[in-house]
C-alpha cells in the first residue's frame, strides 16, 4: 500500500507542481490554483445574558431596547458598574465589508466628538462579525421631559439652551451638521454621588444619536434624513430659503426649546413650515425666550441665528435682563 504524501504546512496537495516541468510552466500551474473562498460572515446579534469579553474587559448584556436607522441597541453593564448601551450596526442587504465600512465611519465620528455634552463612547468592537459601538446610557430622553405635566418650559430653557448648543458648537467647529436634532435623541444624563448615593443627581443634557452627521461639505440637500414633521425651510424648498448647513441644526434647537415653553413637541405640515408658522408661533409666546427663538426659527436661512454661541448669547441676555 503506497504511503500518503506528507504536504508541509500552510501547503495544498493540489498546488503540488512536478519537479521536472520547466519552471516557466511550474509557475502557471501554481498560479492556476484557484484561491480559497473567504470564510462566510454571519450577522449575530446578541442575546439577553450574554458576556462578551474584549481586551480582559466583560460587557453583560441586557434587554433589547429599541431600533434606530443603523441599528439595534441593548442594555449594557460592565464590571465597574457603568450604565451602559451596547449598539450594533444593523446590516440592511449589505456585505460584511460595507457594514464594516459604515461602523469605522461612525466610530470615526464618535471618536472625533468627544465632549460632555455629546455621549460619550466607551469602546467599540467586532464580535462574531457583529460590529458593537458601547456607549455612555442616559436617564432618559428631552422628550420625556417635555412632557412632564406641570412642566416650568420658562425655568428650564436656560439649562437645556446651555448644554445642548455647547454640544452643538463643538460639533460646528469639528466641521459636522447633526441634521437630526429631536427630543427623542437628546438625552438627559444623571450624574450620581457614588459616596453618598442618596444624594440628588446631577442633571445635564447630551446630543446623542449622530448616526447621520455628515461634513458641512459634503451634505447636500436631497441626501439627508430628516423627519417630516421636522423639515427646516431648506429641506422643502432649498432655492428659496437657502442649503442645508449648521443653520438647519440652529433651527431644530429652536424647535426644541419651543416644545419645552409649549410643554409638547409642535408639529407642522410642510405649507406651514414654509408660511414661516414656526417663527409666528414663537413670536407669540409670553417667554422672555421669544425673540431669541423667533430668530433662531426664521425661514430664510441667511436670517437665522448664524451660530450655536450666538444662539447662547441671545438665551443668556434674555435670562439675565428678566433677573
Amino acid at each position: 500500500m503506497p504511503e500518503p504524501t506528507e504536504h508541509p504546512v500552510g501547503d495544498s496537495p493540489t498546488a503540488q507542481v512536478n519537479p521536472e516541468l520547466p519552471s516557466e510552466i511550474a509557475a502557471s500551474v501554481v498560479s492556476a490554483v484557484p484561491p480559497e473562498a473567504p470564510p462566510a460572515r454571519n450577522f449575530t446579534p446578541p442575546s439577553h445574558g450574554e458576556v462578551i469579553v474584549v481586551d480582559g474587559n466583560y460587557y453583560f448584556v441586557g434587554k433589547f431596547l429599541g431600533a434606530g436607522a443603523f441599528g439595534r441597541v441593548y442594555e449594557c453593564t460592565d464590571e465597574w458598574s457603568n450604565e451602559l448601551v451596547a449598539k450594533i450596526i444593523v446590516p440592511r442587504d449589505q456585505t460584511y465589508e460595507e457594514v464594516r465600512e459604515s461602523w469605522v465611519q461612525e466610530l470615526t465620528r464618535l471618536a472625533t466628538l468627544r465632549h460632555p455634552n455629546i455621549t460619550y463612547v466607551h469602546a467599540a468592537f467586532e464580535h462574531k462579525d457583529t460590529f458593537y459601538i458601547v456607549m455612555e446610557r442616559c436617564f432618559m430622553t428631552l422628550d420625556s421631559l417635555t412632557n412632564l405635566p406641570d412642566l416650568n418650559g420658562e425655568l428650564w430653557v436656560p439649562y437645556v439652551a446651555r448644554d445642548i448648543l455647547q454640544g452643538l458648537s463643538f460639533i460646528h467647529t469639528a466641521g459636522y451638521i447633526h441634521k437630526d436634532i429631536h427630543a427623542g435623541n437628546v438625552f438627559v444624563s444623571h450624574t450620581m454621588d457614588r459616596m453618598v448615593p442618596t444624594k440628588e443627581p446631577v442633571w445635564s443634557f447630551k446630543v446623542g444619536d449622530l448616526g447621520i452627521s455628515r461634513l458641512e461639505t459634503e451634505v447636500r440637500a436631497f441626501n439627508t434624513l430628516l423627519a417630516q414633521w421636522m423639515l427646516p425651510p431648506e429641506a422643502i424648498d432649498p432655492t428659496q430659503f437657502g442649503a442645508v448647513s449648521r443653520a438647519t441644526d440652529i433651527y431644530h434647537v429652536g424647535l426644541l426649546l419651543l416644545a419645552i415653553l409649549l410643554g409638547r413637541s409642535p408639529s407642522f405640515s410642510q405649507e406651514e413650515i414654509t408660511d414661516g408658522q414656526p417663527r409666528k408661533m414663537a413670536e407669540g409666546l409670553n417667554s422672555r425666550y421669544s425673540a431669541a427663538l423667533a430668530r433662531a426659527l426664521r425661514r430664510h436661512v441667511q436670517a437665522r441665528t448664524p451660530t450655536a454661541m450666538q444662539f447662547w448669547r441671545e438665551i443668556q441676555s434674555a435670562s439675565a435682563s428678566a433677573a
